[in-house]
């Protein structure tokens, strides 16, 4: 058998014959193949387009998260780069409709590892947006700069003799990154984040934003993924327009509750179904032949 074979021909049986002390014993076997066939490993990519070209062309916006969705999840933050191929994919896009890229990462640095200048960039989960041929603009009041501070040198602390620990100062948010980390660590590092935050989350001024293999401290102040999605839908650029939303983790989730009833929200990697996203992709490369597939489209 071989995984093109039909739909009902992923599962088979078959009987084998055990001799036990001098006594044939025939015992039929259950073997369960998780070889999927062609057919049922595409219909997830099928039914996408398919609910995509529903969309009409001139009503459409994307809204696209960076790490793990547009490129794949990295073991260190500045390593992640845009592929050429994804870079000229966009490119065709954002001639089209608009296209926003969405990030814990700083605007700027958003634009500069993207490299489009006419993209609405929109960092720090929510809390910053540079709009093309704008400066970065706030969308909630954003920390000040010496409490900031605090919150990376408690990181730091926090950090100290826990090898692969990275602490990343965002400017107004900070992340701690553990994916070095190995998994016994890990959880003495939450901790330790938790016990030297704790006089600024008591006095609400901070929150923690879990997000993969990241802990994030912001102001608690400040919005999420969800209400920027919100905000910029009001814009006269993306109004009554229908939002595409494609994210990997937990910090997408905000915007997924804001695209449903209204748009997509699509799922990238992750146990599918389990965000209740409307849509799923397996990985990274497979979303950029979704957005080339469109780009074709939208060009005939």
């Amino acid at each position: 058998m071989n995984d093109e074979s039909e739909c009902g021909r992923c599962v088979f049986i078959s009987a084998r014959t055990i001799f036990i002390t001098g006594q044939r014993v025939v015992c039929a076997m259950l073997i369960l193949k998780s070889i999927t066939c062609k057919a049922c490993r595409d219909e997830p990519m099928v039914s996408l387009r398919t609910r995509l070209a529903a969309i009409p062309m001139n009503r459409l916006i994307l809204f696209l998260d960076f790490d793990g969705t547009l490129t794949p999840i990295v073991a260190r933050p500045n390593l992640a780069r845009l592929s050429r191929q994804v870079r000229e994919t966009l490119r065709k896009l954002v001639g089209l409709l608009p296209v926003v890229v969405i990030s814990g990462r700083a605007p700027r640095d958003l634009r500069r590892r993207v490299g489009l200048q006419e993209v609405c960039y929109v960092g720090h989960h929510g809390l910053s947006c540079l709009e093309a041929g704008g400066d970065v603009t706030w969308l909630t009041p954003p920390p000040h700069r010496t409490l900031v501070r605090r919150w990376v040198q408690a990181l730091r602390i926090a950090a100290e003799g826990i090898d692969g620990a990275l602490v990343e100062d965002k400017g107004m948010t900070v992340a701690l990154h553990d994916r070095l980390v190995k998994p016994k660590q890990r959880s003495r590092l939450r901790r330790r984040a938790w016990r030297l935050l704790a006089p600024w989350i008591a006095r609400g001024s901070v929150s923690l934003l879990r997000g993969n293999r990241v802990l994030e401290a912001r102001s608690s102040r400040a919005g999420n993924k969800g209400t920027a999605v919100s905000m910029l839908l009001r814009r006269p650029w993306a109004r009554h327009r229908v939002p595409v939303y494609f994210g990997d983790d937990h910090t997408d989730f905000d915007a997924f509750s804001v695209v449903h009833g209204r748009g997509l929200a699509i799922r990238i990697g992750g146990r599918r179904g389990a965000a209740g996203e409307d849509g799923w992709i397996p990985h990274p490369k497979k979303l950029h032949s979704v957005l080339e597939w469109l780009a074709a489209r939208q060009q005939k």
